[in-house]
């Protein structure tokens, strides 16, 4: 597979175990599709699939988000440094927006698998700010909630619905968001509301065959989603 360099610029402490990476695109632009991932190489023994988080209206840098997880995540989370130069593959996967459409958009995640929730919120914000899309967000703890402070920002006046439930049996001190996990009730609501609605979900097996089931038992037809298994 063909790979090309590129530089971190900036990097960006999400959650206490999630950081972005910004990349300057540099004599080597790509164009790419919302929900996209390419292999980065952080050496020649390590290399990993990462969604681009960011959107493809910026012209000049790109976006990946990194957990400090399995053997990749913690290696590049740990050693990757700003002006560090790490090569890069073309943009791949089906796990793509819809940019011909108008039709609203319900994305289901956990904890840090919500990287291309972010690129699809983005261009939307831009490109189609007419377009309605509600972000389902499971969290294991407080401290997972990845990119708050941006979407709480366009909450209030951006085509974003968040519901950011929190999956523990008791409710924290000071949390006043939802506890437990998502519904076929929830999903089927949005659905009855405007069946052109378009279901996305990625993350790791486990939860990705939950959401699965739960479109299922939502009575989501198949042509109206789309999901992404990353292990």
């Amino acid at each position: 597979m063909e790979t090309k360099p590129y530089t971190i610029r900036r990097i960006l402490q999400e959650t206490p175990d999630v950081r972005s990476f910004i990349l300057e695109f540099g004599d080597h632009p790509f164009s790419f599709t919302p929900g996209q991932f390419t292999v980065v190489h952080l050496n020649a023994e390590c290399q990993a699939p990462l969604t681009i988080s960011s959107s493809p209206h910026d012209q000049k840098y790109f976006q990946f988000t990194v957990k400090r997880t399995g053997n990749f995540g913690t290696q590049f989370y740990d050693q990757a440094q700003i002006g560090d130069t790490v090569s890069i593959g073309e943009p791949m996967g089906q796990l793509k927006l819809q940019t011909d459409t108008l039709d609203p958009v319900c994305f289901l995640g956990s904890d840090y698998c919500i990287p291309a929730a972010r690129s699809f919120f983005y261009y939307i914000l831009i490109r189609q700010p007419q377009r309605k899309m509600t972000l389902f967000h499971e969290v294991t703890s407080l401290d997972q909630v990845l990119y708050d402070n941006e979407f709480k920002h366009f909450e209030q006046n951006s085509p974003l619905t968040r519901v950011v439930l929190l999956n523990q049996p008791n409710r924290p001190a000071g949390w006043a968001g939802g506890l437990g996990r998502i519904t076929p009730v929830m999903l089927r609501s949005l659905y009855l509301e405007n069946p052109k609605t378009k279901f996305y979900a990625a993350g790791e097996f486990a939860e990705v065959k939950f959401y699965q089931q739960l479109l299922q038992a939502a009575e989501i037809p198949k042509q109206s989603t789309f999901v992404e298994r990353w292990s």
